[in-house]
């Protein structure tokens, strides 16, 4: 008897059980064989030019609000990029040369798309996304070596799965937060990135079983009935169990006097219905793929489209949080200050942080909306962006480093409620990188935590944690034992995190911060 053939590992980027036929998406459509003269490849390439730009504006309508901002910084960027790449034609170069040659340094997936975009207008539209599946019927599994925004936005619901290339063992940060990503994320599209080889090996029309649901994803290609059937019932599993998690999690979390907030970075995010508001809006992570600083119209569009569904619920805001490994291409460090970060590196872009404060501002007269400052130093950065602001919202201040912590009295004078974001304060005081996992159980930063509650609560202000901590149901029952007003997490851990809650009294979840401290 053939044994069974392994599954391939990847990396799980949108949870879920995807099974379906594979279709390929290929890579760059071959170049003419014979180069035309440099006028005939000047006019191939603006009428490419033209029809990618129609084209996205012609997406930009179609799509409903909240995506079509996604795509609205592509018109700029085949704007910039024309002239370039018609100087190269004039200079020999044939159109596909000087495309391919011009954006040969991608630095986001909104040049990559429009790359895609002017090589298709190039071949004549070969690889359109009406051309690919017509034809083909059933529940597909989209394959490619390159994943772009606008391949997810067209794609029908019977697509159910993607396997994407990844440059790498492991995806970047930049792969997990690119624009196709969120898309995929908004649309719950099963999708995992794996190493180029795996792409390759996958043929149209192979059967495609992809889960996304553990800590590493499989892919099963061409399997047996047997697994088929295995991967059926995990996903109906899958499926009720999600279901029965969210429906036991809409009572609130009144023994212990907790709120569960969630932590949101994109525009299509899926809001959990029993969430008690958004804890933290990581407005950097809205715009990280933007060539240019987004304007005051762009933000408030996005503000208002993520707080749509939360209704009358607490939306807090933090500022644009950038520098150290969260660099922005239109928010960077002055050569005399190449350390700065939050807001003290907003402080020195002072045009774009008056632009972010009208933004919210202009939000609030729709929506509960809070502002809260990144690596807060000392009162004075309250009372700053207080005065900006023309006191006409509630600011907050993230407390964030061991030297705030021993100003948190100062600072919660001045700012209206107190966030501890525990990521940075715990790796800076056992010593760790943020992404260790031990150092969220490290007494001397739980005690930081302890005196912070203390403090705020002296102050009447009220505290909330939105670090990976609150988002581990061990962590999260800690800081309810420490007496903290309201948790922040990722949607994806809201409806465990709460479940883990639910069952435990706040006794419970004080001798747990006993045992911690110690």
């Amino acid at each position: 008897m053939k044994p069974e053939r392994r599954p391939e590992s990847g990396s799980p980027v949108v949870e879920g059980i995807a099974i379906g036929r594979a279709v390929i998406w290929a890579s760059d459509p071959e170049p003419p064989s014979v180069a035309g003269t440099p006028l005939e490849e000047h006019r191939r390439l603006t009428r490419a030019l033209r029809r990618a730009t129609h084209a996205v504006e012609d997406l930009v309508r179609l799509l409903p609000p909240a995506e079509a901002e996604l795509f609205v910084p592509e018109v700029a960027i085949l704007a910039e990029l024309g002239p370039l790449l018609l100087a190269r034609v004039e200079g020999g170069a044939t159109a596909e040369g000087a495309v391919n040659d011009g954006t040969s340094q991608v630095s986001s997936d909104l040049l990559l798309d429009a790359r895609a975009r002017l090589l298709d207008g190039l071949a004549d539209d070969q690889r359109s996304v009406e051309s690919l599946l017509e034809g083909r019927d059933g529940d597909r599994v989209l394959v490619t070596e390159s994943l772009t925004p606008s391949v997810v936005a067209m794609l029908p619901a019977r697509v159910v799965g993607i396997v994407a290339a990844s440059s790498g063992t492991v995806p970047s940060d930049g792969e997990y937060n690119s624009h196709a990503v969120i898309l995929a994320r908004g649309r719950g599209i099963p999708l995992t990135f794996v190493l180029a080889n795996v792409v390759l090996e996958i043929a149209d029309n192979d059967t495609v079983v992809l889960d996304t649901t553990a800590t590493c994803a499989s892919v099963w290609v061409a399997p047996s009935e047997s697994i088929l059937a295995e991967a059926h019932g995990r996903q109906d599993q899958w499926n009720l169990a999600r279901g029965q998690e969210e429906a036991k999690v809409a009572a609130p979390l009144a023994h212990l006097g907790l709120e569960v907030h969630v932590n949101v970075g994109s525009v299509y995010e899926r809001l959990p219905a029993s969430a008690d508001g958004i804890g933290l809006l990581r407005t950097e992570l809205l715009f990280s793929a933007h060539a240019r600083a987004p304007s005051e119209v762009e933000q408030f569009a996005a503000l208002r489209a993520i707080a749509g569904p939360v209704g009358a619920a607490p939306v807090v805001v933090r500022l644009f949080d950038a520098g150290g490994d969260k660099p922005l291409e239109w928010l960077k460090a002055p050569a005399g200050s190449p350390r700065a970060r939050g807001v003290e590196l907003l402080f020195m872009h002072p045009a774009l942080l008056e632009t972010q404060l009208r933004a919210i501002a202009r939000a609030a007269a729709h929506i509960s909306v809070r502002v809260l400052l990144p690596l807060v130093t000392c009162a004075g950065d309250v009372e700053r962006v207080r005065m900006l602001s023309h006191g006409r919202l509630e600011v907050g201040a993230m407390i964030e480093t061991p030297a705030a912590v021993n100003r948190t009295d100062e600072v919660a004078a001045a700012a209206d409620f107190i966030c501890i974001g525990t990521n940075d304060l715990f790796a800076m005081v056992a010593r760790k990188d943020r992404a260790d996992p031990a150092r969220s159980l490290d007494a001397r930063a739980l005690r930081m935590v302890e005196h912070v509650i203390a403090v705020a609560h002296a102050r009447a202000r009220k505290v909330s944690v939105c670090g990976e901590m609150a988002g581990d149901p061990y962590g999260a029952r800690i800081l309810a034992g420490l007496g903290v007003d309201a948790i922040s997490v990722a949607t994806a851990r809201f409806a465990k995190v709460k479940l883990s809650l639910q069952d435990v009294s706040i006794d419970d979840c004080r001798r747990a911060a006993r045992q911690a401290l110690e």
